[in-house]
């Protein structure tokens, strides 16, 4: 491995259109950063020289992560904050927020190029002296009037000479890295055209969506009726202990004290570990089914058979022990009253009830359209408002190389239809315009599509270049990830300890 010239696709097609010429320019300089991710520093790993204070925040391989205010640490911190707004008071809650941000970008791109050297040098790689002298007389300090000056470097200290050595041959480890892994790829012309043909289709759909919201209020009655029991009411008091020994000691100092009227409340006050502390435990009237979400139904029916003033408990539950109190008899149920109320516990606690209804509706509406021969003039007839997506392509999980995403809307019901099995084994049947879909359930809601428009685009002509320039970004974001995993043998991670000793007070 050696450090080697770029031979990006692009430069071959630059001469095309001033369009095309545009696109691969910019897209020539993207795939330079990438390769170059390393570089976005002015120096690299130890930088230029060691001075003050230095703390070590990790290491990678074995290799101290080191801070030092001029070493490339430093300067990444540097430049990092130099990128952010900081003109604020440094005592202000902003700039304390902004600086943790700058110090983290700054560690995660030294934790990388780390991460990049170690590997370089686990596989034997080292830049040649004559590699290194290019880069001097390419890159260095050393030039005038965009001439490398031979009096110039003569006249610099050899300390200053080695520096420059040092991280030239880290610039140019990292530049390697970047040909090597990121800009060292062959597609061939199948695999080309079959990505483009992924891509140049985009279709667009009408759709139209029914939420589980509009259940409707007949059945919504139908099932209050029913289930009478899970929406009766009972005024009660908690007290909730972190543990049982302290929840028996509460029973006990209740038991002996009973006979005075506040006893509870003021136990609540002195032990309680909720947010009804303060009410002295009173929770007011309250719904069964919201204490049988805490302690089941069967002890829920032992705190609603309570004489007045009775204790059940305690109950041991995922926030602590509880025990209550009756504060009064149950209330009458008058379920016309309480639509809303049941239409929320439905919501949350029937959603596969609803879910069927909603289909069943759907495939109603579906017959319709497909009767009608006109989707959406059949979901207009029956009072749905149609909406359009964007065009995009078949696209699962939204890959940047493909194209668009049936995501790219304000409309929060398409939120997650990038990445549903159920949305694209649906959508990608429909191939004739008006094509209906089956029910799709997407966000508490189901869908109808219908195909309304299907274009095909013509080949980019720098469409090499940008299959190049995606791979090597998922290239790079796999490296990234690999390198952070709290999982890494490789990794050791102290950036928050590090930060909050030199923060204190701000960490």
């Amino acid at each position: 491995m050696s450090p080697k010239k770029s031979n990006h696709n692009f430069k071959t097609e630059q001469t095309k259109t001033t369009t095309g010429n545009n696109v691969l320019k910019y897209i020539g300089l993207a795939v330079v950063a990438l390769a170059l991710l390393g570089l976005i520093f002015s120096s690299v790993f130890s930088g230029r020289t060691r001075g003050g204070n230095h703390f070590i925040f990790g290491s990678y391989g074995g290799r101290n992560i080191e801070y030092t205010y001029d070493n490339a640490f430093g300067q990444a911190v540097e430049k990092a904050m130099a990128n952010y707004n900081t003109g604020v008071d440094q005592n202000n809650q902003f700039y304390t927020f902004i600086r943790y941000m700058a110090w983290q970008e700054a560690y995660t791109s030294i934790v990388f190029n780390t991460a990049i050297a170690y590997h370089l040098d686990k596989s034997g790689y080292e830049p040649s002296s004559r590699a290194v002298d290019r880069q001097i007389i390419e890159f260095g300090r050393y030039r005038t009037n965009g001439e490398f000056d031979e009096a110039k470097y003569i006249a610099a200290s050899q300390s200053t000479k080695d520096a420059d050595r040092k991280m030239m041959r880290e610039q140019l480890t990292l530049a390697t890295w970047g040909q090597d892994v990121l800009d060292s790829q062959y597609h061939s012309q199948a695999q080309l055209d079959f990505l483009w043909d992924m891509r140049s289709t985009e279709n667009s759909y009408d759709y139209i969506s029914i939420p589980f919201s509009e259940f409707p209020e007949d059945k919504i009655l139908e099932y209050g009726v029913k289930n009478t029991k899970l929406f009766t009411k009972r005024p009660v008091s908690r007290i909730t202990a972190s543990d049982e020994e302290t929840a028996k000691e509460v029973v006990s100092k209740y038991e002996e004290k009973r006979q005075n009227m506040t006893a509870f409340s003021e136990i609540a006050a002195q032990y309680s570990q909720d947010s009804y502390k303060d009410d002295g435990g009173n929770m007011g009237a309250t719904d069964y089914y919201l204490i049988s979400d805490l302690i089941g139904a069967e002890n829920t029916d032992t705190v609603f058979d309570l004489d007045e003033g009775d204790i059940a408990g305690p109950f041991e539950t995922d926030y602590g022990w509880i025990l209550f109190k009756a504060d009064g008899p149950s209330e009458a149920v008058n379920i016309a009253d309480r639509v809303e109320d049941i239409r929320s516990y439905m919501l949350q606690n029937e959603v596969g009830m609803l879910e069927d209804a909603m289909i069943a509706k759907a495939e109603e509406l579906r017959v319709k359209a497909i009767a009608a021969g006109s989707f959406k003039e059949a979901m207009t007839q029956n009072n749905f408002q149609v909406q359009t997506t964007a065009a995009f392509p078949v696209n699962f999980a939204a890959d940047s190389m493909l194209g668009g995403s049936p995501e790219n809307s304000d409309d929060p019901v398409l939120n997650g239809t990038a990445s549903s099995d159920d949305f694209w084994s649906n959508i990608v049947p429909l191939t004739n315009i008006g094509d209906v879909s089956q029910p799709v359930v997407l966000n508490s809601s189901v869908a109808l599509f219908s195909l309304v428009v299907s274009d095909t685009a013509e080949k980019m002509d720098y469409w090499p270049s940008l299959v190049d320039y995606e791979v090597a970004r998922s290239r790079q974001t796999d490296f990234q990830t690999a390198v952070v995993n709290p999982e890494s043998k490789l990794f050791d991670d102290k950036f928050s300890e590090e930060y909050n000793r030199i923060f204190p007070d701000q960490g």
